[in-house]
């Protein structure tokens, strides 16, 4: 039965999610894993230059494949290149139409899976945002090993002052617990709630696609549009988000209860450290 899916009703073929800048406070995301191997740079570039995303990233670019990638590269005016995660030479390219005020990268494997954290400013306001590449578990310490990165994420998500977008390849479905258990704790919705199942891997046997490249957002981050990219030579569709940052509420005042809870916290700890001392 799965021979005779109808792919087309789960991965858009089309470049149907455009940047809309023209409504008020909306943007589009995007994130694709090229695939080290993958040496279609004209179907890469002419791919996702039509999706026209506002904020992409890519992953799995490498120090030889990132120079035919320049011309992509550079037509964002703020980008952030991470080629040497590890000693094979593979990393990570942010690119962004709004400024990356800080950014900070943590090496997973010596493969180029990592974390990139990064402060973007969109429309006057502060976000944080966390482009990722979880390792594939290929036996139990892996999955292990795998599982501890994605809740010390979701740990680390809990306690941002600023609303959360997620993009990357989490080599997960949203169907595993850990993934479930990662929703929970970090307090973060799937944008493809609402828009189908749109599975993103394996390119090269659609009977077997499966969703485990994501973008969650902050639940106060409205999903306008959330659909899978054309194929681009690699085993991964790239996803891409609409999204909007125009109803965000109560950011300044989350921030002043997170700080009054860090300010009881410190006070029961130099309550308690005076207390051992005497």
């Amino acid at each position: 039965m799965l021979l005779f899916l109808n792919i087309s009703a789960f991965v858009n073929m089309n470049d149907s999610v455009h940047a809309s800048l023209s409504k008020e406070s909306s943007f589009t995301i995007g994130s694709a894993n090229i695939n080290k191997s993958n040496r279609d740079f004209p179907k890469i570039i002419g791919k996702l230059n039509a999706i026209n995303a506002d904020i992409l990233l890519l992953l799995e670019v490498t120090r030889e494949n990132s120079s035919p990638l320049q011309s992509l590269i550079q037509s964002y005016p703020y980008h952030v290149e991470n080629l040497n995660i590890g000693s094979s030479g593979t990393g990570t390219v942010l690119m962004s139409r709004f400024p990356i005020l800080s950014h900070k990268v943590t090496k997973y494997t010596e493969f180029g899976n990592m974390l990139i954290a990064a402060t973007l400013e969109i429309a006057d306001k502060k976000v944080a945002f966390y482009g990722v590449h979880f390792p594939k578990p290929t036996n139990r310490h892996e999955f292990s090993t795998r599982s501890m990165q994605i809740m010390s994420l979701a740990q680390q998500v809990s306690q941002q002052l600023f609303p959360v977008i997620i993009a990357g390849d989490f080599n997960s479905t949203p169907y595993s617990p850990v993934f479930t258990k990662f929703i929970e704790r970090s307090g973060l919705r799937d944008s493809r709630a609402g828009f189908g199942m749109q599975p993103s891997w394996p390119t090269f046997f659609p009977p077997l696609l499966i969703p485990i490249d994501h973008i969650l957002v902050d639940p106060s981050i409205e999903v306008l549009k959330r659909a899978t990219g054309s194929y681009i030579g690699s085993d991964h569709y790239p996803v891409f988000a609409e999204l909007s940052i125009s109803n965000l509420k109560n950011t300044e005042a989350r921030m002043n209860r997170q700080s009054e809870e860090i300010s009881k916290l410190l006070e029961v700890y130099s309550s308690s450290v005076r207390n051992s001392v005497c």
